[in-house]
């Protein structure tokens, strides 16, 4: 008779399971590499919002309710709405974020919920930006960024507020440019350049960022993501996003 088996109804009904959200990666060996270093260990934070690769933008009614903590151990803990976890989670340079699979309780959360696609994607997350005291991290194969703030934390009177890390990656700007579609006017994109490994151009337009990873190109720098097509060469720059294809030039 398994265990399960027999424990009394009302244990069974009441046993809170955890799950395996992902398989083995390299944080979950003993081979992982070390965390302490990291800007991300002691740093906690919740969700602002998730921006999809083709630029879907899904915002939590409760930032709160989806947070992550990185400890200075390589352990982190986590709420997806109506859950919690535990894993582990490391970093093996700047920009770099390997996380372990992440044992979760399995309430069922309510209609509308992110739940099931944090769920589902966490095991996508390869990559993290600090720009302007916010968390990004990246989905593999451009699927998305997840846009996170600083966890506000009391401070005792009379102390300054803790400042938030700065990103491990060198980077240049925010350079603004004017992109113009013929008669269609002009407006402004935002272009942060990081030094990753490709490098990544963090596009900025309105209110929907999206990156792109550099490629081979015959001449300048060249960057591709999700939808969006970047291409600097002799001070001008070629913008095609979503299909619109305009022109830039710096501010």
């Amino acid at each position: 008779m398994s265990l399960l088996n027999s424990l009394p109804g009302l244990s069974r009904t009441s046993l809170v399971l955890l799950v395996v959200l992902a398989s083995t990666t390299p944080a979950a060996t003993s081979q992982q590499p070390r965390s302490a270093g990291s800007p991300l260990a002691g740093t906690s934070w919740q969700l602002v919002r998730f921006q999809g690769g083709d630029g879907a933008v899904l915002t939590p009614d409760d930032g709160a309710k989806y947070t992550i903590a990185f400890d200075k151990t390589g352990n982190l803990s986590a709420r997806i709405d109506c859950n919690r976890g535990r894993g582990t989670w490391a970093s093996s340079g700047p920009g770099a974020l390997q996380l372990s699979p992440l044992a979760l309780t399995r309430a069922m959360c309510p209609p509308g919920s992110l739940h099931d696609q944090i769920a589902r994607q966490w095991s996508n997350i390869r990559s993290y930006v600090i720009k302007d005291g916010h968390l990004f991290l990246s989905l593999m194969a451009d699927g998305g960024i997840y846009e996170f703030g600083p966890v506000a934390t009391q401070t005792p009177s009379g102390s300054a507020p803790a400042k938030p890390p700065k990103s491990p990656v060198p980077f240049k700007g925010p350079v603004t440019w004017i992109c113009g579609q013929g008669n269609a006017g002009t407006d402004l994109l935002r272009a942060t350049f990081y030094e990753t490994q490709p490098s990544m151009v963090l596009l900025e337009r309105g209110s929907t960022a999206r990156p792109a990873f550099q490629v081979k190109a015959a001449s300048g720098s060249r960057y591709e993501g999700d939808g969006v097509l970047f291409w600097e060469a002799r001070g001008e720059a070629t913008l095609n996003w979503m299909g619109a294809a305009s022109t830039c030039k710096p501010k």
